[in-house]
């Protein structure tokens, strides 16, 4: 990590960085990607070069973009990422404001949480087909009812890595039955999870 770092300093000269992801958080593995967002005077830009064999995922924000509470939403990620670099305190003061706005965002309501169901058993519906149509519903409804699932146990949605663990550990019953469906591709499976969403409500 630390030939990535002395390369993003020499690069932008950031006046904060901020690590989320797997190398914040002590997962980093071979493939893993080094994810970061920084705080600099100059334009913003995404770094994907590749560094000592690993993948790059940093998005650049001049610190002035990021005064707007409107941009908050763009950098959520922060909310529980590792400050490396902030002498200035601006990366702090950044990420206070962010958990502020995560802690602020009220759940899903129940009219809202009906209507996503209603769309899981519309989509489970269409898989039947056995068509490519058919089929990319299929992986659509698997990868989106992680989320929907979220929504339903009033859980902000963390991305797949950090909500997948969190469903483990907090309901593992129900983390058995999304991984079966993930990893067994039948329709029982599949309608399986459908239904165990459908019982959250």
């Amino acid at each position: 990590m630390e030939d990535i770092l002395n390369y993003l300093y020499g690069q932008y000269a950031p006046r904060a960085v901020i690590l989320y992801g797997s190398y914040a958080d002590g997962t980093a593995g071979e493939g893993s990607d080094f994810d970061a967002i920084l705080l600099a005077d100059g334009p913003f830009c995404h770094d994907t070069a590749i560094i000592e064999g690993v993948q790059l995922d940093v998005w650049v924000y001049p610190a002035n973009d990021l005064e707007s509470d409107d941009m908050l939403d763009k950098v959520v990620q922060v909310a529980d990422g590792i400050i490396v670099h902030d002498p200035q305190g601006i990366g702090a003061q950044l990420q206070q404001r962010v958990k502020a706005h995560v802690d602020a965002q009220l759940p899903k309501s129940a009219e809202e949480n009906a209507d996503a169901l209603v769309w899981c058993r519309k989509m489970l519906n269409r898989t039947v087909r056995g068509d490519a149509e058919g089929m990319y519903r299929w992986h659509w409804l698997l990868t989106e009812t992680l989320e929907i699932a979220c929504d339903l146990l009033h859980q902000p949605y963390r991305g797949p890595k950090k909500s997948l663990r969190w469903l483990a550990q907090a309901h593992p019953a129900l983390h058995a039955i999304y991984a079966r469906a993930l990893t067994d591709f039948t329709q029982e499976a599949l309608s399986a999870w459908v239904k165990a969403l459908e019982e959250l409500l």
